[in-house]
């Protein structure tokens, strides 16, 4: 599997993503600037680097076996003692946003896809 895009292959990375430049390896991901203002925004968020939220996490993801509990696809791995998410997020039943809680009842591990359908799905309802 390889690291960066998460596709079947045997050694460090596809050969595909050897010939990516790393500049362009951020994968959407957001600079200080930006991720200050999004948690300005959002100050539920400080929640996610405290240990009883990973705790959860980790919690929920034990009772899917790993699984995507929409679709039923392995999105995530064990590796000792922790598990290991390969391409899913950990969903928030009843948001934040909402009044819903961090405690593992309210988490489910989804795959990528399932999130961001379930999440458009809310927004669609929401507008």
């Amino acid at each position: 599997m390889c690291p960066i895009c998460g596709k079947p292959y045997s050694g460090s990375s596809c050969p595909r993503c050897k010939r990516v430049s790393r500049s362009s390896r951020s994968h959407g991901k957001r600079s200080k600037s930006q991720e200050k203002a999004r948690k300005q925004a959002n100050p539920w968020r400080s929640e996610y680097s405290k240990s009883e939220y990973k705790t959860a996490r980790q919690i929920a993801i034990q009772r899917s076996g790993g699984r995507c509990a929409a679709c039923g696809k392995v999105c995530a791995k064990r590796r000792g003692s922790s598990w290991i998410l390969t391409g899913a997020g950990v969903h928030h039943i009843l948001p934040l946003s909402q009044g819903g809680g961090n405690g593992s009842d309210n988490l489910v591990l989804l795959c990528v896809s399932c999130h961001n359908r379930i999440d458009a799905a809310r927004r669609a309802a929401g507008r």
